[in-house]
């Protein structure tokens, strides 16, 4: 069973890492490396996008039978949706994340970049994440939207500005760096969101060109973010949550190598 150290961050493994692979394929990797815990991504062949309670509880009995805890649910919920496409039940994905255990759901705001969006999309999602939040709070979750490029949570200011504008415990930032260096440092990001970040995802990158913002998966030793000042920073604010290692590198020819080599990166800081 992997050890918990109280004074040290717990590490998660995001079961996207391997969306090639059944949900036990990351769990077992999982287990064997040492993580803490999982964030399971919240499509197929992991989870069904709709609530299956028999599916649901298995998932989770697979998850706690190695010894790991459901750090967050990864799902796809979107507040300020252009796209019904891609609309999701709230009720769904609220009873997915209780049927596993998991604390925290990550969700997204909207799917149009900040830059490009009008008033009218910034207050449906922030009446839309509000209305989330408040349910969410009902059944002891915590919704922590992702900072992430195309959604209105690009940079840290527009994350500030949505957190502060739905202004409730339950609904939190999930962090992670941006590949787009050149806009804000990965510190200044995390300085923005904080207290309210409530999940963290770890990823690094290297440019492809110089001054290009095209980039390569890396190691999280290997590339622009420097993880050591983003833990400290987290460790002074009183963070008590995961950290989530997200992909392998690009070109990683063993994935599950790189996976291990980034677990014990972090456990080294």
């Amino acid at each position: 069973m992997p050890e918990v150290n109280p004074q040290a961050f717990n590490i998660a493994l995001c079961t996207i890492a391997f969306r090639e692979r059944l949900l036990e394929y990351s769990l077992d990797l999982a287990a064997e490396v040492g993580f803490q815990g999982v964030e399971v991504w919240g499509r197929e062949p992991h989870i069904s996008e709709e609530y299956d309670k028999n599916r649901v509880a298995a998932a989770g009995r697979m998850v706690s039978e190695r010894g790991l805890k459901v750090a967050v649910f990864g799902s796809y919920l979107k507040f300020g949706a252009t796209n019904d496409d891609e609309r999701l039940e709230l009720k769904d994905v609220l009873r997915i994340a209780a049927g596993l255990g998991a604390p925290i759901v990550r969700v997204w705001a909207s799917d149009v970049g900040s830059d490009e969006a009008d008033d009218a999309l910034w207050r449906r999602t922030i009446d839309e994440a509000g209305e989330a939040a408040s349910r969410a709070a009902k059944m002891g979750l915590t919704l922590a939207v992702e900072m992430h490029s195309k959604t209105l949570c690009d940079t840290g200011a527009t994350t500030r500005r949505l957190l502060d504008a739905v202004n409730c415990p339950a609904f939190g930032a999930n962090y992670q760096a941006s590949s787009r260096h050149r806009d804000e440092t990965a510190l200044e990001r995390l300085e923005l969101a904080l207290p309210r970040v409530v999940h963290m995802h770890a990823q690094n990158f290297v440019p492809l060109n110089a001054g290009s913002d095209r980039v390569e998966r890396v190691g999280l030793a290997d590339g622009i973010v420097e993880y050591g000042p983003l833990l400290g920073l987290l460790r002074k604010s009183g963070y008590e949550g995961f950290i989530s290692v997200e992909f392998a590198p690009s070109a990683a020819a063993d994935k599950r190598e790189a996976i291990a080599r980034d677990y014990h990166y972090l456990r080294s800081l």
